[in-house]
C-alpha cells in the first residue's frame, strides 16, 4: 500500500507517520498538536480529547472514524471554532479558527441540514455571501450558486422551500451552500447519517464531483468504513474516549475515484486495513488503555 501524500501524525503522536509535506508548502490546511479537551460533569471533569496531534496538507480529502463517543464531532467542533480547546494548538492555514472563520476560510456541514425555511432553496445557499460582505468582498469565486446546485441535481427546485424537499434534497441544498463561498477547508459531520443507503451511493458520488472541481480540504466525520475508503486519501481512526488517535491509514486509491471501487482488490485491502485498526481502537476502549 502506498504512503499517504498530505496527511501525517506529527512527531511523537502515536501510532506511524502517514505522509509527508507536500510540494515544499510551508503552512498546512490544518495543524493539531496536543489538542485536548475536557467537559464538566457532576462526577467531575470527562476527558473527551487527549494529545491529538495531526496535519493535513492542502487540497486532501480526509475521514475520522471511530467508535461512538471516541471525541470525533468535539474534534471537529474545536477545528470549526464552535468550541474551545483547553490545551494544544490548533492553526487553519496557519491562523486560529476564530481567524480562519472570520475570514471565511472554514465551512460546516452539521448532521442535520440546518435551512432556514422561509429561504428558498436557491436563498439557503446565496446565505453565506450575503454574512460577513466584507470577507465575502476579498473573495472572486468561481461559480454562481446555482451552477453548484445544478452540479448537485437541484436545478428544478431553486425557488421551493425547505420543506417542500426530501432528507436527500434538503442535505444537497446544505453541501451546495457549504461550496458556494468556496471555503480553504470543510468541515464535515456525519453529513449521511440520516439517509438510506442508496441516497448516501448518490450524494458521496456528487460530493466528490464538487470536491474535484474545487480542491478543497476537506476534513469528513463518519462512522461508515465503506464512505471513509470511497472519498478520502487517508482515514484517520480514533480511540477512545479519551479521544486519541489510534492510526492514519493511507488511501491509494486512483482518483478520480471508478465506479464501484468497492468491488476491486485495492479497496477490500484497505477495508480489512480500516477495520483491524477499529477493532484496535474497540479493544483499547474496552482495556481502558
Amino acid at each position: 500500500m502506498s504512503r499517504c501524500q498530505g496527511v501525517r501524525m506529527q512527531p511523537g503522536a502515536a501510532g506511524t507517520t502517514a505522509g509527508r509535506q507536500l510540494d515544499g508548502a510551508a503552512v498546512p490546511a490544518l495543524s493539531l498538536r496536543g489538542v485536548g479537551k475536557c467537559f464538566a460533569s457532576r462526577a467531575g471533569a470527562v476527558a473527551a480529547l487527549r494529545g491529538i496531534d495531526l496535519t493535513v496538507e492542502r487540497g486532501r480529502f480526509v475521514t475520522v472514524i471511530g467508535p461512538s463517543g471516541c471525541g470525533k464531532s468535539t474534534l471537529l467542533r474545536i477545528v470549526a471554532g464552535l468550541v474551545r480547546a483547553d490545551e494544544g494548538q490548533v492553526a487553519i492555514f496557519g491562523d486560529t479558527p476564530d481567524v480562519a472563520c472570520a475570514d471565511k476560510h472554514v465551512g460546516f456541514v452539521p448532521q442535520r441540514p440546518a435551512l432556514l425555511p422561509w429561504r428558498t432553496v436557491l436563498d439557503n445557499v446565496r446565505l453565506p455571501l450575503q454574512v460577513n460582505k466584507a470577507a465575502s468582498a476579498r473573495r472572486t469565486l468561481s461559480r454562481e450558486p446555482e451552477e453548484i446546485l445544478r452540479a448537485v441535481g437541484l436545478a428544478d427546485v431553486l425557488d421551493r422551500h425547505p420543506g417542500e424537499l426530501s432528507g436527500g434534497m434538503q442535505q444537497r441544498v446544505a453541501i451546495a451552500r457549504a461550496f458556494a463561498f468556496e471555503p480553504s477547508i470543510l468541515l464535515m459531520d456525519e453529513p449521511f447519517s440520516s439517509l438510506d443507503e442508496m441516497t448516501r451511493e448518490v450524494l458521496r458520488a456528487e460530493l466528490l464531483g464538487l470536491w474535484q472541481g474545487q480542491q478543497t480540504t476537506v476534513l469528513f466525520v463518519t462512522h461508515s468504513v465503506a464512505e471513509a475508503i470511497v472519498l478520502s486519501d487517508a482515514v484517520v481512526v480514533m480511540a477512545g474516549p479519551p479521544g486519541t488517535i489510534q492510526a492514519v491509514v493511507p488511501v491509494g486509491l486512483e482518483r478520480p475515484r471508478r465506479d464501484l471501487v468497492e468491488l476491486t482488490d485495492d479497496y477490500r485491502e484497505l477495508e480489512r486495513e480500516v477495520r483491524l485498526q477499529l477493532r484496535g481502537a474497540w479493544a483499547s476502549r474496552s482495556d481502558g488503555t
